[in-house]
């Protein structure tokens, strides 16, 4: 098989875990889905464990999401091909009974559940590292006046593109304008850290503030904001704004690369509003959509310039030194560098907003 253009550019990259789904979007049904231009079927075994598979049978290469799953297995609609959680053939009806079991197999790919997402392994299972999946915060049952909920988003863009934008303040007041900032032509010092894989940008702003239509809701007390922006390589971002000790919204997001200029974002939303937080859950969900729906419009637009096969001459500026860090993390992670935990930097710098 011939590799895509993004692996072959991803390369080393691919050796990471990515979320194909959902934990409720894998019920009774298979579920189909693209990683690294790879077609993948998951459905669950007789234990409800999540079993990720090539989206193709064997036999006339018929696609098995459309497939049902009996006792843990997976049958093709063609001609009933079974598949079980390994892989492996155990039923061709048209040979009978009698048929030699467990000479045919299509490949599997690692998986593990967990906070309500379904991970898979795409790359060498020699590399595996199952400690390196990234875990969603307070989604346990002890995190109690935690809310939270997942927005899934397709992009018409790539992951290295997709973070920045995510850790990005200046976009905010042009792209989410009254959503989420308006123009005040404020200077904000801020701290970009590099160090233990990830970037750390730390604003030290503090009669900042989100945008006028959330703000009543996340901020009743006008508490001072602490906001941190953090990317995590080699694909997550974590957005935290804390008001005071009580008040609390996480956006946190998980980069999944599709094919040349496609990928799916999961993004998750965790808030902690004091007495009211089940209640204002249907207006945070809208607002959040409204939000994301208005990145990926940026995202499209940014794209449509973007030729995958160069690498983009873009025109920095000091404030663009979390997305320095950021490119300059996923580069090295393209090239293999072992060493991509041991780099350190710290940079202080002031942006206006």
């Amino acid at each position: 098989m011939r590799e895509s253009d993004l692996k072959e550019r991803d390369r080393d990259l691919i050796n990471n875990w990515y979320i194909a789904c959902l934990s409720k979007e894998l019920g009774e049904k298979p579920f189909e889905c693209v990683i690294y231009d790879t077609k993948l079927v998951l459905f669950r075994d007789e234990k409800n464990n999540p079993v990720c598979m090539i989206n193709k049978c064997l036999h006339r290469h018929s696609e098995l999401g459309e497939s049902k799953v009996v006792n843990g297995q997976i049958v093709c609609p063609y001609h009933g091909w079974t598949y079980n959680n390994e892989g492996l053939v155990t039923s061709i009806p048209s040979e009978g009974p009698e048929m030699i079991k467990g000479k045919r197999c299509q490949k599997i790919f690692a998986t593990k559940e967990l906070d309500g997402v379904v991970w898979v392994w795409m790359g060498n299972p020699d590399l595996k590292d199952e400690a390196k999946i990234w875990r969603f915060p307070h989604v346990e049952s002890d995190n109690k006046g935690w809310n939270h909920y997942f927005m899934v988003t397709d992009f018409n863009n790539e992951v290295t593109n997709l973070v920045e934008n995510f850790m990005d303040v200046p976009h905010t007041v042009f792209v989410h304008k009254g959503w989420f900032r308006n123009q005040s032509l404020k200077n904000i010092p801020i701290t970009v850290e590099t160090k233990n894989g990830g970037v750390l940008v730390t604003y030290h702003q503090k009669d900042d503030n989100i945008g006028v239509l959330i703000k009543p809701l996340l901020n009743p007390k006008n508490e001072p904001m602490e906001h941190t922006d953090h990317f995590i390589f080699p694909n997550v971002t974590r957005v935290d704004y804390n008001f005071g000790s009580h008040y609390k919204y996480i956006i946190n997001s998980q980069c999944t690369p599709v094919s040349t200029m496609k990928t799916r974002v999961y993004t998750f939303i965790g808030y902690k509003l004091p007495f009211v937080g089940g209640i204002l859950k249907p207006f945070i969900h809208f607002y959040t959509r409204q939000v994301i729906e208005q990145d990926v419009w940026i995202m499209d637009l940014q794209g449509r310039n973007l030729d995958p096969a160069v690498t983009p001459n873009f025109q920095s500026t000091p404030a663009d030194e979390p997305h320095l860090q950021i490119e300059r993390l996923r580069n090295l992670g393209i090239a293999g560098d072992k060493n991509i935990y041991e780099i350190e930097k710290k940079a202080e710098l002031t942006i206006w907003v």
